[in-house]
Order: structure tokens, then sequence, then C-alpha cells
């Protein structure tokens, strides 16, 4: 799975010494090998915005949230910056942008604001045997696993999970067609502009975009203080981030 995505690896990721401004490449997390990480992002990551002027937070500093299958990082800079970096399992990502102290909780925003990874539509023709077909325009883009993809119904709340066969045919339930169709991203919780579907018998090919996947869109994402430890749920977890001894 590391194989879809490579991001930058904070150098800082370190916390036994200061927190560097130089960056080095790390395997990223996903499904199949691409770059993500565009040269704007690698300088956008370590630029970071002026904040409006506020007394500094005694919340200001370095925190490591590291433990068992989980490397986690997380620097609250005084004029209200902030860098993060998370490598779970097989999921690596990073954030970089404002924060601010609020109701007992720190709240993230990612600046700027990433763009989220797509599959762009490249071709939608009927199909000659009436099955939906579905296929990439790079077979690559998955580093060799199977294409899964999300059916949307009407009037349901969760998506249908269909794997395509060795054809690319995705055989769909009975009953009516879906009214729209994505191919998915596994692993990463990003949200993904699904496609209109024409009918049960087409034949669709898809371009994945990986865009800025592998970077966090924090938007107030919030940080419960509990005594003086930060607590982050992300994905299926809970990180507990601890000041680090100055």
């Amino acid at each position: 799975m590391r194989a879809l995505l490579r991001i930058q690896n904070p150098a800082w990721l370190s916390l036994s010494k200061p927190f560097s401004s130089s960056s080095t490449g790390a395997t990223g997390k996903g499904r199949a090998s691409t770059s993500s990480a565009k040269p704007g992002w690698g300088a956008a990551f370590f630029l970071f915005l002026t904040a409006p002027a506020f007394a500094a937070s005694p919340l200001a500093g370095d925190y490591d949230g590291s433990r068992a299958e989980i490397a986690a990082a997380l620097q609250l800079l005084p004029n209200g910056n902030f860098r993060y970096f998370l490598s779970y399992g097989a999921l690596d990502e990073q954030a970089a942008g404002q924060w601010v102290e609020k109701d007992g909780k720190v709240l993230l925003t990612s600046r700027p604001t990433p763009k989220a990874p797509a599959f762009d539509i490249v071709s939608d023709k009927v199909s000659a045997d009436g099955k939906l077909h579905v296929a990439l325009d790079n077979p690559d883009a998955l580093g060799g696993f199977s294409l899964t993809v999300r059916l949307i119904y009407p009037g349901r709340d969760k998506p249908t999970f269909v794997e395509a066969d060795e054809d690319g045919v995705v055989t769909l339930p009975p009953g009516p067609p879906p009214a729209a169709i994505v191919p998915d991203l596994p692993v990463f919780d990003t949200p993904i502009v699904p496609y209109s579907l024409k009918g049960a018998g087409r034949a669709l090919v898809f371009h994945f975009a990986p865009n800025d996947l592998g970077i966090a869109d924090f938007r107030d994402e919030p940080l419960a203080v509990e005594n003086g430890e930060l607590l982050l749920r992300r994905y299926d977890t809970a990180i507990r981030f601890r000041k680090a001894q100055q």
C-alpha cells in the first residue's frame, strides 16, 4: 500500500532536537505509485502565514504523539502557526497552517487549503455487453491492487462498495442502477466527487489525479486539552500529544 503516494517527511518528526526547516522524502500511504507532493507544497509546508498578534499561549511548543504503530508530531508556534505529521499503518499525512485556542480546545486549520484528489472521467461509452465496466487510464495507478468502486444510490446515506473483476466488470446489485459512481480510494478519508451514471450498460475510464493527497485538510479540527496534553481523534484512533521536554 505504501507505493501509492510520496509526501514530504518533516525532519522535525524527531522531537529530541530542535525543529528544522529541512525535509526529506518519505513513502506515504495509499494504493498506487504516484508523486502527490508538488514542489509548491514542499515550500508551503515550511513557509508559515503571518497570524494576528496575540499573547503567547502556554500551549505553544513541540508535542510528541508517538506510540506503538503510530509516529506523530505536532508543533504549535507562538505566532499562531502549526506543523503536524502522522504515520499510522499504511497512512502518512502532514499539514501546516494556523491554530487558535478556543473554549478549552486547540483548533487547527490547514493553510493553504489542500486540493483534494479526484477521479476525472476520460471516456464514457455504451458497453457492448450491456454491463457496467470501469477502468483507469493508468493501470498502475493502484499499485497492483484491485479496483473497487462506490455506487451512490438516491435516498441512501452510505454508498455500496463493489470490486471490479479482472475484466473491469462491476456486478450491480439487483434493482435500479446507481445514480452515480466513483472509484474508491482506500485508507484516506477524503471525499471524492462522484460521477453521474447514465445507465447500467456503460464503459467508463477514469484518470486518477492525486493532487494534494497526503496533506490533511484541517478546518477548525479540534484537539481537546486534557491535563496539558492534546487529544486528536483521527481516523479510527485517538492520538494523545504530550509536550516534549525543553
